[in-house]
């Protein structure tokens, strides 16, 4: 009897080690978890917006007032962020130091589409206002096309795209034939016209240096599929 006695006492007193291990380790955690909840946000550094406002980022992202380091998780930040039309994509991220890195990839202003009234961006996206210059699509493009036109200029330089006043869609024809239905009319700012078709539409980065090969004014035929440059002066 004293043997199970025994047995009985050492059990016990196993089991309340084991009990108050578990406490500690309980409490430990919640403290850790107070401790990580209470970081507070000191820095925050915003990177890759050109047209974009700190301020704007700040505003959508409610990291204006400095929450909590994690208030708001990276996952809910960068989607209020991407929820901004000029956001392609955007990177969160946070250390324990209570910094917080936003990057971001921002989305180029196209032109501006008289028949809707919107700017158009590089991710097909639209916006009602915009404060800088851009081309202006003065004509219906089929919509075909017109995903097509989008992607071929954001292929562009963005100086490139700057130097452009005007968009008209003009297919070249024979007779009531169309022949090549990519082609476009562009007025350009410094008084010349260009002609260009989707598939050649990058020699327009070379506009400046073809340009001022010639002394007058007119309309340069950057269309052909030979490569050649067609120039007709003004009359």
């Amino acid at each position: 009897m004293q043997k199970k006695t025994k047995k009985k006492k050492s059990k016990k007193k196993f089991q309340f080690k084991k009990l108050l291990r578990f406490f500690v380790i309980i409490g430990l955690f919640g403290l850790i978890i107070f401790g990580l909840a209470n970081i507070p946000t000191k820095n925050i550094y915003i990177s890759g917006n050109k047209l974009l406002s700190d301020y704007d980022i700040l505003e959508v992202a409610n990291l204006r007032n400095y929450p909590k380091l994690f208030k708001y998780s990276s996952y809910k930040i960068k989607n209020n962020i991407k929820k901004l039309e000029l956001v392609n994509n955007v990177k969160v991220k946070k250390n324990l130091l209570g910094k917080v890195t936003v990057v971001i990839d921002e989305a180029k202003v196209l032109f501006y589409n008289r028949s809707e009234n919107k700017y158009v961006l590089s991710n097909k996206k639209t916006m009602d206002e915009f404060s800088l210059s851009v081309p202006a699509l003065i004509n219906y493009v089929p919509d075909t096309i017109y995903d097509r036109l989008i992607d071929s200029l954001n292929s562009l330089n963005e100086n490139t795209i700057s130097l452009i006043s005007e968009i008209e869609y003009s297919p070249s024809k024979s007779g009531e034939v169309i022949i090549d239905d990519t082609r476009f009319l562009l007025r350009m700012r410094d008084g010349n016209n260009v002609y260009i078709n989707l598939i050649n539409i990058e020699r327009l980065n070379m506009y400046l240096d073809i340009s001022t090969i010639f002394e007058t004014k007119g309309t340069l035929g950057l269309d052909s599929d030979n490569g050649q440059v067609v120039f007709n002066a003004f009359s």
